[in-house]
């Protein structure tokens, strides 16, 4: 099992913490340690243990997420997933041109917009793959975020951005993608906490790699019951509350103001749960 060889070498040393102090450190850490090559789920806690601030070890898991979802999208590069409407604004649609369409709207979170290869936009019920660089397509970026503020995040315009027929991706993989980011972030950041924990706490260590092991599963595993998820999540809190006493988080990067990010879905995830 892929992940549990990454465990192996992390526990040998083999893998370590990388030192990236802004997004193009770690846009080109991802593409010197070769994760982009890797499966999903390998590069997702290979991402989060090298991660050396949380907003890295949610690009990991987003990006696993995402080629996870949708294998058609390149491995090279990053990629987004731009869901969400502005609403002050028309709401992106497509229309028919010969053989193809055309995409045009707006959305008013794009991550890693800085560092962008792909995009994903959904338009209504469907959901369309662009080049980034395509013609019509304007990024902007945000010069502040409160929260996970290491990782550009901006907007994006679509103008007339032809789409071939082929790179309308199947709208049961917009759902799906809803379910699996939880997932694939809450892996990567559990290898972050192993990463970071260096070692002081040996029963948190072995519970941390338990739970790296479990997540890997449920990341992959097509039926989760709710509460199978509900339950890994709330090991995930235990252990981060158990972290933050054994390790001066202060010393961490970003710590402050993102260690939400590892309970950013367990709202959802426990009402699910409790249906």
């Amino acid at each position: 099992m892929p992940v549990a060889a990454a465990i192996d070498e992390f526990l040998r040393g083999e893998l370590s913490v990388q030192e990236a102090p802004d997004e193009g450190a770690w846009h080109k850490a991802w593409h010197d340690l070769g994760l982009h090559t890797l499966p999903p789920l390998e590069s997702a806690l290979r991402g989060g243990i090298g991660a050396d601030r949380l907003s890295w070890a949610f690009v990991a898991g987003y990006q696993g997420a995402i080629r996870y979802v949708f294998p058609s999208v390149p491995h090279q590069g990053w990629a987004a997933y731009a869901a969400t409407e502005d609403k002050s604004k028309p709401a992106t649609a497509l229309t028919t041109q010969g053989d193809g369409f055309l995409l045009n709207g707006h959305k008013s979170w794009v991550g890693q917009s800085r560092h962008l290869d792909h995009l994903l936009v959904t338009a209504g019920d469907q959901c369309v793959l662009v080049p980034a660089q395509a013609s019509g397509v304007h990024l902007s970026h945000r010069e502040n975020s409160k929260f996970l503020n290491a990782m550009s995040q901006g907007y994006g315009d679509f103008e007339a951005v032809e789409v071939a027929a082929g790179a309308v991706v199947d709208s049961d993989h917009m759902r799906e993608f809803g379910r699996r980011e939880p997932r694939f972030v809450m892996l990567a950041g559990t290898g972050y906490l192993l990463a970071h924990l260096k070692g002081a706490d040996q029963t948190l260590e072995q519970d941390l790699i338990s739970l790296a092991l479990a997540l890997a599963m449920v990341c992959e595993s097509q039926h989760v019951v709710p509460k199978t998820l509900a339950a890994l999540d709330r090991a995930l809190q235990t252990a981060v509350a158990r972290f933050a006493n054994a390790v001066d988080c202060n010393a961490l990067p970003d710590w402050q103001a993102d260690h939400r990010l590892l309970s950013m879905y367990s709202a959802r995830i426990q009402e699910r749960a409790a249906r």
